[in-house]
C-alpha cells in the first residue's frame, strides 16, 4: 500500500514570510501543535515548523552555542518554557524562516506505508511531510493514519 492511499490531504502550509503571530493564528484551534509544512511559491517542500521550533527562537544565544558543541561539559538543561522571555512584538518580528527546521525528513507518495513508518522510527517522527515526484508538498502522513489502515485491512475497524 503506497503513502497516498492514506495520507491526509488536506492540510495547512505556510509561507518563509509568515510571521509568528498568523502562524499561531492559524493553529489556534487545534488540540495540539502540528507539523507545520513550509512552502515556496510553488508548493515545493522547503521546511517545516513543529513546537520545539517555537521555544528554540527565544533561548538565549550563548545557550544555542553551548547546545551545538558536543564536548562541552557544562550542563545542558533544557529552557524552561515559563522563564522564555518574549518581548512584546515579536509575533510580528519574528517569521517562519527564523524559526523553520530545513533539516527535511520526507516521504514520497509513491513509498510503502512500511517504509514512511520506518523513517517516522528512525528519525523519531509521529508524521511526515509527504512530496510528489517533483518536491511539492502533496499531503502528510502520520502513525495514526497507518495504524488506522493496519486496523481497517485486520478486520478491526
Amino acid at each position: 500500500m503506497q503513502v497516498k492511499e492514506v495520507m491526509q490531504k488536506d492540510i495547512i502550509s505556510v509561507k518563509r514570510g509568515t510571521s509568528l503571530a498568523q502562524l499561531l493564528n492559524l493553529f489556534c484551534g487545534f488540540h495540539s501543535f502540528p507539523l507545520v509544512p513550509v512552502v515556496d511559491e510553488n508548493k515545493v517542500l522547503i521546511g517545516f515548523v513543529h513546537m520545539r521550533s517555537l521555544f528554540d527562537i527565544f533561548k538565549p544565544y550563548h545557550q544555542e552555542i553551548l547546545m551545538r558543541n558536543p564536548l562541552c561539559i557544562v550542563d545542558r538543561e533544557p529552557a524552561d518554557i515559563f522563564d522564555i522571555d518574549i518581548e512584546e512584538g515579536m509575533g510580528l518580528l519574528v517569521i517562519v524562516a527564523d524559526i523553520m527546521d530545513q533539516k527535511i525528513v520526507k516521504v514520497r507518495e509513491d513509498q510503502t506505508l512500511r517504509e514512511a513508518y520506518e523513517l517516522m522510527q528512525l528519525h523519531n517522527r509521529d508524521a511526515l511531510p509527504v512530496v510528489d515526484s517533483e518536491g511539492r508538498l502533496a499531503g502528510i502522513v502520520g502513525v495514526f493514519d497507518i495504524v488506522m489502515r493496519i486496523f481497517k485491512e485486520k478486520g478491526v475497524i
